[in-house]
Order: structure tokens, then sequence, then C-alpha cells
């Protein structure tokens, strides 16, 4: 997922969006249940979310999840994810998150956003 996330960011074209959708195939395939570990969220779901929480800063590059409606599994995992306690109480802002990739796109990666 970060290779296609990352072209994505420095090139917006069908063609990332396309890798991207593909990768995240590959985890809407593993997903069972509610979460990856089960009913309830496991060590697994809160070490792969970091990655989930950057998606929504990609729609101002064209992409959108869940668009052609091929990942609806994980799409509700993203809304339970959000709906979890731990989740809630350390999710960084869809602001501080768009801030940080747009410094990604200007070529100054900026880890200390406030």
């Amino acid at each position: 997922v970060r290779t296609p996330f990352y072209q994505l960011l420095w090139q917006k074209d069908q063609k990332h969006v396309d890798e991207l959708n593909q990768a995240l195939a590959a985890y809407e395939e593993e997903l069972h249940d509610t979460f990856f570990g089960g009913a309830k969220p496991a060590m697994i779901d809160y070490m792969i979310w970091p990655w989930f929480e950057l998606l929504p800063a990609l729609k101002n590059v064209g992409f959108a999840l869940n668009a052609d409606g091929k990942l609806p599994k994980l799409a509700a995992w993203i809304q339970a994810m959000l709906a979890d306690e731990a989740v809630a109480k350390t999710k960084v802002s869809d602001e501080i998150i768009q801030k940080y990739v747009n410094s990604i796109q200007e070529g100054h990666t900026n880890y200390d956003i406030e």
C-alpha cells in the first residue's frame, strides 16, 4: 500500500489510483469479520490503522476509498475503527493529516505539525 500511496501523491493519474485500489484489494480479501482480529479490534487492526488514517488526504489527488464499490468490507472496517474508543481518543485530525501530506508533496516532510 505504501508504494502506490506515495506514487499517487507525486503523480496524480488513474494508473496510480488503480494500483492503490489493487493493493487495498488484498486487505479486502483478508477481512473476514468486522476487524482483522475478529469481532473486536486486535493488535493487527491497530498496527495497520495509521496507514488507512491517511487515505482521506488523497481525495485532492483523485482517490476515494471504495469509489468503485469493490472494497465494501474495508470501508466498513474503517468506520468500525473510527468508532473504536482507542482510535477515537488518539486519531490525528484530518486537518493535521492533510498538512502532513501537503508537506510531503511540497518536498519538505514535516513530522511536527500541531
